[in-house]
């Protein structure tokens, strides 16, 4: 008898015999383990495949992959352009790479490898991943303990260190997770984590139950001198906060600022999709802005000069460009100011039409969170589909356009209370003078980050100033300085056509960048209360 007529039988007789019947198990997927360990400064990634391949393609990009913080340790092989191959063409199963420190400052990217102190790292896991259908990528336990562990560790940040760098947030409060610190970290900056953290996560879960209960935090603390307050979020519930010297600092004005981030931050744990992919820019740190206002103040709506200040940042920022559209990118404030705005508009008509609180707008977000393949914009026009003045006002920000747009938005606000007329601003500001500059050099997405120095976030797509430059003025005047004199000083160039000189630090040449386009003079929507 044939050896599959044989096995038939066999099942047969066990089936009416009542023997055990033996479970298919199904085979095992061939993997990638990857081993992370310090060596001296770096971080070694060591890979070790279950089946020899010929070439591998590694992690998320390519702006990371750009990065030279990647070397390859093993000898014979090559790392380029995110594949790893033999210079001979001989297939290999082991390898190892050594990451270095990555110090740039991008908006919205994450870092490859930071340094904790003198023994921790944290490496970004995506980029880790190996990209192939036939295998699987896992995490294996080296000697160094990692955080977090399990099937998600390489989904965001992962920690690699000491295991004394990793405690309760507060261990008479568990349920706010664990902070991961240098062990000498004064007690007095720890502490200063936990109320606006507490505050944050409790709102939340009140809000955006049961998905809410399971959010239990891993902060990483990166005190190393920066130059600007930053927070950023991954899977696995990892929030880095990289607060250079301002955290730190004990006085009261600056303490409404750094719980503002902490719920800005907190808010990105709970509204994530269930199928990975991600909602815009515009949604996510726009609807983080808003949701940390509201915990700021108590659920109640945002006063009229704290949205005046969003907007002025959105209709500079986003011009007459559609915000709801993927070809309208921006490395600045323009994702989160008119992000914020577009929330404020949603916000407002729930409360015209349902409760007079902010639990209608949470409920829309859990309802995104929950539902694959949903569309932010659809979403929210959906929502305020029953106020006819909120669905223009909204439809027009997310995808109106043309000169006149800005002027059509202004009107409809009028069946929401208030009153948007245009008023005369005067000179803009160093950041708008700024930006335009950029924009007749730059071909792609560009910014900055701002500063009593201004880092420029323009890679190679900004001509003479590409490279990420750092600068400090335009024409001899200081960008933190008189706004007039700077933007006059632009006029005169660009209306002669001539290159506008960017200031550098320390006595360094200027940059050029070339300007035929004067600035124009800067209009504000004054937003009013209706009577």
């Amino acid at each position: 008898m044939p050896r599959h007529g044989a096995s038939i039988v066999l099942v047969l007789l066990a089936l009416l015999m009542g023997w055990p019947a033996r479970a298919t198990v199904p085979p095992v997927p061939p993997a990638a383990y990857i081993t992370l360990s310090p060596l001296g400064a770096s971080l070694r990634a060591t890979y070790r495949l279950d089946t020899p391949v010929i070439r591998l393609s590694l992690g998320e990009g390519p702006v990371a992959w750009q990065n030279p913080v990647w070397r390859m340790e093993t000898p014979g092989l090559v790392l380029q352009n995110q594949e790893v191959r033999a210079v001979d063409g001989r297939a290999f199963k082991e390898f190892s790479l050594l990451i270095d420190e990555d110090k740039r400052f991008v908006d919205r990217t994450y870092p490859v490898m930071l340094r904790l102190g003198p023994h921790g790292f944290l490496v970004y896991g995506p980029f880790l991943l190996v990209r192939s259908d036939s295998l699987a990528t896992g995490l294996s336990q080296g000697t160094i303990p990692t955080e977090p562990a399990g099937g998600r560790a390489l989904e965001g940040y992962v920690f690699v260190g000491p295991a004394g760098y990793v405690r309760p947030i507060d261990a008479a409060h568990p349920g706010l997770g664990r902070l991961v610190a240098r062990p000498d970290l004064p007690a007095a900056w720890r502490d200063e984590v936990s109320p606006g953290l507490a505050r944050a996560l409790a709102y939340y879960r009140a809000r955006l139950p049961p998905r809410g209960n399971t959010v239990s935090p891993i902060i990483v603390y990166q005190d190393q001198p920066a130059p600007f307050l930053r927070g950023s979020v991954t899977g696995g519930g990892m929030m880095l906060l990289q607060v250079g010297g301002v955290w730190r600092v004990p006085r009261l004005e600056l303490k409404p600022e750094r719980d503002r981030v902490l719920a800005h931050e907190t808010f990105h744990l709970f509204l994530r999709r269930h199928d990975k992919a991600d909602f815009p820019d515009w949604m996510n740190e726009g609807a983080a802005d808003y949701a940390a206002g509201l915990v700021m103040r108590h659920g109640a709506l945002p006063s009229l000069p704290e949205v005046q200040i969003q907007l002025d940042l959105c209709v500079t920022s986003l011009g007459d460009r559609p915000l709801d559209n993927p070809a309208t990118t921006a490395r600045n404030r323009m994702p989160y100011a008119c992000g914020f705005v577009a929330h404020w508009l949603v916000d407002k008509a729930l409360r015209r039409t349902g409760k007079p609180d902010d639990m209608g707008l949470f409920a829309l977000w859990a309802d995104m969170a929950a539902h694959d393949g949903v569309s932010a914009g659809d979403s929210l026009r959906q929502a305020v589909a029953g106020n006819p003045a909120a669905s223009r006002a909204l439809s027009l920000l997310l995808t109106g356009g043309g000169p006149e747009r800005w002027t059509n938005w202004a009107d409809s606000l009028a069946g929401l209370g208030v009153s948007a007329r245009w008023v005369d601003a005067g000179a803009p500001s160093a950041d708008e003078v700024l930006e335009h500059v950029l924009k007749q050099s730059c071909t792609g997405t560009h910014g900055f980050w701002r500063g009593v120095r201004y880092t420029l976030d323009t890679g190679d797509r900004c001509g003479p100033l590409s490279g990420d430059p750092v600068v400090t003025g335009m024409e001899g005047h200081a960008l933190a300085g008189d706004a007039m004199a700077l933007f006059q000083a632009v006029v005169a160039r660009c209306a002669a056509g001539q290159d506008v000189a960017l200031n550098r630090p320390d006595g360094a040449p200027p940059l050029s960048a070339p300007c035929h386009v004067p600035p124009p003079p800067s209009r504000a929507l004054r937003l009013d209360p209706l009577p």
